[in-house]
């Protein structure tokens, strides 16, 4: 939530500077002060006596471009969850590996018929933790069927377990063709 405060926030500010200086340009505020220079005379003297300025300017501008993209994708990924607390994560709780929550899903949905692989990760927040889970099956499997026993079964069962009724579940199938030569 910080992150896309501050995202929203930093934004807010370009905009309004960038909605000033057009305003500005375009008389909003009179016409003598849209077309006044930017920069005093003492100013343009001072850039052009100076040759690094503009190559520094840039390099600076970049500098935050990176950062912000850098910015953006971080809030893209989806963050692999490392623990996981069994009960109320509010209140102190025990916590365990999530990898063992994820081998016990992956070992049930596996044991399904027409399941030929499963992948499986636990991602978000551990406030608010959801497993992702990667289903490969044959083309004629019954992914409706599959996809409810997944949810009533296996996450069920981690949820009972882990006494959290929180944990969300995205199941991605896999169809591949009889031969097993590709995806359908």
């Amino acid at each position: 939530m910080t992150n896309r405060m501050g995202l929203a926030l930093t934004g807010l500010a370009l905009l309004c500077a960038g909605g000033m200086a057009l305003a500005t340009g375009l008389g909003a505020f009179g016409p003598r002060r849209a077309h006044r220079p930017i920069w005093l005379a003492t100013a343009s003297r001072w850039v052009a006596a100076h040759g690094w300025f503009w190559p520094a300017a840039a390099a600076i501008a970049g500098a935050v471009a990176l950062l912000g993209a850098g910015w953006l994708a971080a809030l893209g990924r989806n963050r692999r969850l490392r623990r996981l607390a069994i009960g109320d994560a509010r209140s102190g709780s025990t916590r365990m590996a999530a990898r063992v929550a994820v081998r016990t899903v992956v070992a049930d949905v596996t044991a399904y018929d027409g399941v030929h692989a499963v992948r499986a990760r636990l991602t978000g927040r551990a406030a608010a933790p959801r497993m992702l889970l990667r289903v490969t099956c044959p083309a004629d499997a019954d992914l409706a069927g599959l996809g409810r026993r997944i949810r009533d079964e296996a996450l069920a069962r981690l949820r009972a377990a882990l006494a959290r009724d929180d944990i969300t579940g995205v199941v991605i199938f896999d169809v591949v063709r009889e031969e097993g030569r590709g995806v359908a």
